[in-house]
């Protein structure tokens, strides 16, 4: 069977920058295959099994949506030309293991010209979706997406990690030529020490400038600063606002001997205890946002609509949660039924998962998108918005 490949195969690996990418991408309507391959080791060792896990997830896309008689002949036929494309693509094994990935999530429509393979580094539900919104949902729910930033500096060193308290990578590192104090007395000594103290100074300063500029290129939302306890201040002076802002806190650790195990370790509990306050903190906003004349909703039709109304300040989803709805194709909006448009008389169209929908329009209108993982019984399975008015 003949098909159109599309026009090129982009490859990326999961960070916050590429998250928004994934968001920002459109469709003009075309059906996408959104298909997530589970790469975890005790699974599935052996590029056979995960090539069969695919195999049997296209499969099954084909059977569930080719077939819809709501489709026409063109949309079914873009459809089969998008899952044969990512079928090709899976059959070369190597593209089944791919370097520290524990996943892949591969999104594809030949009708618009998209073919995205993401590398992802936690685990994942291996699945397949079909619709004409890229399924990104399950990409919030990896930990390691770049949130995280770890800054360890000495006076003279200076490393960055990205990651989360499951998995850190070491991305950057430098050591700086600071000389040290020495023993001789009197005059030499005090300009000797002032040119060490400069030479610290700069060294500081360097690394914040750095860090600074890495924030610019790879958007990360939090930052931990790592090292002698002394330098705790310093550093946090050099820091630029948009950094300082993202500041969650310091640890003591070896700058130049710690592995990058042991820095995971060390963060761990910080990160932990970060995002359960941010999440406490948010929840308590909820809570007052519920008190008559609050600015605040909760259950998944009230949330719609305000979204709907471009009200949204942050958007607050359980870890895990999905549901059918429908989406107005010529205003937008976004519903659990399906009835005709209220705005306009169109009659909407179905959505698989509607939190993909919400989660997009959410993006649009720079709110907020917070997965609750810690504190799920407050939220007891709804989804809930703090609102801007």
């Amino acid at each position: 069977m003949a098909h159109t490949q599309p026009h090129e195969i982009h490859r990326t690996k999961l960070t916050s920058e590429a998250l928004r990418d994934l968001l920002a991408i459109d469709t003009n309507g075309r059906q996408a295959v959104s298909l997530y391959l589970s790469f975890e080791p005790s699974q599935l060792p052996h590029l056979r099994e995960r090539h069969a896990q695919a195999t049997a997830l296209l499969a099954d896309a084909e059977h569930r949506y080719e077939h819809d008689a709501g489709a026409s002949h063109e949309q079914r036929m873009a459809l089969r030309e998008a899952i044969e494309s990512v079928r090709q693509f899976v059959a070369d094994e190597r593209e089944l293991a791919p370097e520290s990935a524990r996943g892949l999530a591969i999104f594809c429509s030949t009708a618009a010209g998209i073919f995205e393979v993401v590398s992802l580094p936690d685990p994942v539900d291996a699945q397949v979706s079909v619709d004409t919104q890229l399924h990104v949902e399950p990409l919030l729910e990896q930990p390691s997406a770049g949130r995280w930033c770890v800054l360890v500096i000495s006076h003279r060193a200076s490393r960055v990690f990205v990651g989360d308290q499951d998995a850190l990578i070491e991305t950057a590192s430098v050591l700086d030529d600071v000389h040290k104090h020495h023993a001789q007395g009197g005059w030499s000594q005090a300009g000797y020490q002032r040119g060490v103290e400069k030479e610290v100074d700069d060294h500081i300063r360097g690394a914040c400038a750095r860090l600074f500029e890495r924030l610019q290129r790879h958007p990360f939302e939090r930052l931990l600063i790592g090292g002698p306890s002394e330098l705790h201040n310093h550093v946090e002076h050099e820091l630029h606002p948009d950094l300082h802002k993202r500041l969650a806190g310091f640890f003591e650790i070896d700058v130049e001997r710690a592995s990058s195990e042991e820095v995971r370790q060390r963060v761990a509990p910080l990160i932990d205890a970060d995002e359960r306050t941010h999440e406490q903190q948010a929840l308590g906003r909820l809570r007052e946002g519920l008190a008559p004349n609050g600015h605040a909703a909760v259950g998944l039709d009230e949330v719609l609509e305000a979204l709907s109304e471009r009200r949204v300040e942050e958007l607050l989803l359980p870890h895990g949660f999905a549901t059918a709805g429908f989406v107005c194709p010529s205003c937008g909006r976004l519903s659990v039924a399906a009835g005709p448009c209220p705005l306009d008389g169109t009659q909407p169209q179905p959505r698989e998962d509607i939190i993909e929908s919400a989660i997009a329009l959410a993006s649009s209108q720079d709110a907020e998108v917070l997965v609750i993982r810690h504190e799920l019984d407050e939220l007891a399975g709804r989804v809930a918005a703090l609102l801007r008015f």
